[in-house]
């Protein structure tokens, strides 16, 4: 079964590829970007890409800390070869392919389904209120930036400040409800018997800090590719964060938009376009989703190599038995 399973992840994380590349191939106009593809801006690139794949590695410490603390002590690279083989699952449509891949791939390691199944639910939660701190956050430090949630850069800060003791007071409630439905819902996936714990504020608050790090990489790469291409009177780099985090949080939380391709673009459009300029936005988001797109990809390609080695690992074992 465990074998069966993996190859399901497998299979997807492959399909997501696929339909990646079919992406980048039919859609995105490289002409635009030509002028643009000097030495200095190719650089940029490969820092943006560099960057922005850090997210990957970032997300699977905070999914070994929410396993953790709901019972399963596992390594950290395991975790982080599952999340890097089926990174490109997004680009299917319908945007579950990457949880499916992810699920079935946990769940051949050990992982009890009511303990994915709950890290899955806090992730989530957990993320749109790291993605909304950033926003607001990085919007307290730029005046553009400000704009983007209505406010003044004193008064923002103020903000982050409230949503901030919300936001952990929020997913507390929600840390003793969950458990409680899971028990209810889903009995038969309780592994072991072990009985699910509400999250701890301490583990709460580590993971939040995780995740706004891992959008502040986000935003690090977008200044990178902004510099590289435009110079540095296109790379805000708190104006450029805050509207990302916002772009991302719509797209990620849109049915049926693949990896929030075209919801992300139209609102990065509509933020950046007023202060940028249009010409250089739009290139500037072009140029983004291509780093992006390519970061996935090098994310599918090192996880699949991951996940063959280990699979030769697990059928070699067996076999130097006596």
């Amino acid at each position: 079964m465990k074998r069966q399973l993996r190859w399901l992840g497998t299979g997807l994380a492959v399909a997501g590829s696929v339909a990646f590349v079919a992406y980048v191939v039919s859609t995105l106009e490289f002409g635009d970007l030509s002028p643009h593809l000097t030495l200095r801006g190719l650089a940029a690139l490969a820092g943006s890409i560099l960057l922005y794949v850090q997210i990957v590695p970032l997300a699977a410490l905070a999914w070994q800390i929410l396993l953790g603390e709901l019972g399963y002590r596992g390594g950290w690279s395991r975790l982080n070869t599952i999340l890097l083989a089926t990174q490109a699952g997004k680009y299917l449509p319908g945007n579950v392919a990457q949880h499916l891949g992810r699920f079935a791939l946990s769940l051949s390691i050990g992982i009890p389904g009511a303990v994915l199944i709950a890290s899955m639910a806090y992730e989530f939660v957990l993320l749109l209120i790291a993605d909304a701190l950033t926003a607001v956050a990085a919007s307290a430090l730029s005046a553009p930036g400000a704009k983007l949630v209505g406010g003044e850069p004193g008064l923002v800060l103020a903000d982050v400040i409230v949503g901030a003791i919300a936001a952990l007071a929020a997913i507390s409630v929600l840390g003793k409800l969950l458990p409680r439905l899971m028990r209810r819902f889903v009995p038969e996936a309780q592994g072991g018997g072990e009985e699910l714990v509400p999250l701890r504020p301490l583990t709460i608050a580590r993971v939040i800090v995780i995740y706004i790090a891992a959008m502040f990489c986000v935003g690090a790469s977008i200044s990178v590719l902004a510099v590289g291409l435009f110079g540095t009177g296109a790379a805000d780099f708190a104006l450029l964060t805050a509207a990302f985090t916002i772009a991302w949080a719509v797209g990620f939380v849109t049915p049926g938009a693949p990896a929030g391709i075209g919801v992300r673009e139209a609102l990065l459009l509509v933020m950046l376009g007023p202060e940028l300029g249009a010409q250089t936005a739009s290139l500037l988001i072009l140029a983004l989703r291509v780093a992006t797109t390519l970061g996935d990809l090098l994310c599918f390609a090192v996880g699949a190599a991951l996940l063959a080695r280990e699979r030769g690992r697990d059928r070699a074992e067996p076999a130097s038995r006596p």
